[in-house]
């Protein structure tokens, strides 16, 4: 079974990671360990990351029924979150970007997990009894290289340095035994998973296997198995943002239409993709122009950098420049819910079999 279709789920959800593996792994450690170049930023970082971010709007602001929907919540949590964000900046910049590493971190898994419940549905799986939960098992795909990452120095970052916190690592032999365990329960729930299948306690999905197959390699990977910025950024950036871009265009094409023409679901498609990007582009203009001031090449130098000194200043700019970012993380645990105020859900959650 497969969410979307058979070849929209292989094409889209699972071979960009794939591609992105083998990518990698080809390319010599030379390469792998240096900065993250310009164009790299351009088309992950901007194009597909902070895009990503502001495709929620195709889903939400600019859709009639959905603003009436969400009324309230499209109101009250860009207010609440530009309110506790300008708050907690104006105490500490350091525990600004702490606060926010760890609710993205939060946000990253709980769309995995999202996309694993879509597919599990129709199996029936939430009925059967496991050793090896679904969840839980899915959640410690990710929460352990997270750990691991927690003792262990990496070249890479979430946002800013030292984000996350670090402990000393005291006792390397035991990863030496945990690294193995964590293999050894991916497999059980394979195992676990089959003899289900093979016992007719659950339906099979190919899809629903391969995702959680996928998620486990792909934060294993991108985090343990290689110590570099370019594999972190490329592996976590595409496996979150290309699928949340997919959902978004299935969702809002797949919504009954007064009229529709063989071309309307490809305009729209390509509305989302360059109306997120413009919207990307003029944010991180403004924090190059205001922060960062590194990326001339791609914003231009057409005249002096004002510099943002005071404090209240920085924290307000902080708290404006991160809102469409948190309003993202906030907005998708209630609108991919499958309720009364998200009618149209249950329909595109239809399982498909080709």
């Amino acid at each position: 079974m497969w969410l979307f279709s058979k070849n929209i789920d292989l094409s889209t959800l699972f071979a960009p990671v794939w591609a992105i593996w083998i990518i990698l792994f080809l390319l010599p450690n030379s390469i792998l360990t240096i900065n993250t170049p310009l164009w790299v930023w351009v088309v992950f970082v901007l194009l597909i990351d902070v895009s990503h971010v502001w495709s929620t709007i195709f889903r939400t602001y600019f859709d009639k029924e959905e603003r009436r929907n969400h009324s309230k919540i499209l109101w009250i949590i860009p207010l609440a979150s530009f309110i506790i964000l300008f708050t907690i900046a104006s105490e500490s910049s350091m525990w600004f970007w702490r606060i926010l590493a760890y609710l993205a971190v939060f946000h990253f898994m709980k769309q995995q997990y999202g996309f694993f419940a879509l597919y599990s549905i129709p199996t029936k799986a939430k009925q059967a009894k496991r050793l090896l939960p679904d969840k839980v098992v899915l959640y410690f795909s990710m929460l352990f290289p997270v750990i691991y990452w927690h003792f262990h120095a990496r070249d890479f970052n979430w946002f800013v340095n030292n984000d996350f916190f670090h402990f000393a690592n005291s006792f390397n032999e035991m990863w030496s035994f945990l690294i193995p365990i964590y293999f050894l329960v991916i497999l059980g729930w394979l195992l676990e998973e089959f003899f289900l299948i093979r016992g007719n306690k659950i339906r099979f999905s190919l899809g629903r296997i391969l995702w959680l197959l996928t998620t486990a390699a792909n934060w294993y990977i991108g985090i343990i198995y290689f110590n570099s910025d370019l594999t972190f950024t490329t592996t976590n950036i595409i496996a979150h943002g290309v699928p949340y871009f997919v959902l978004i265009i299935y969702y809002q094409n797949s919504k009954p239409k007064k009229a529709k023409t063989k071309y309307l679901p490809y305009v729209f498609a390509a509305t989302v993709l360059l109306g997120s990007f413009a919207f990307a582009f003029s944010e991180e203009f403004f924090w190059n122009l205001l922060f960062n001031q590194d990326k001339g090449g791609v914003f231009g130098n057409f005249f002096d950098y004002p510099e943002v000194s005071n404090p209240i200043l920085v924290a307000f700019f902080l708290a404006l420049l991160t809102l469409p970012q948190v309003v993202h993380y906030v907005l998708d645990g209630f609108i991919w819910k499958v309720n009364a105020k998200n009618p149209h859900l249950k329909e595109m959650l239809k399982p498909q079999n080709g």
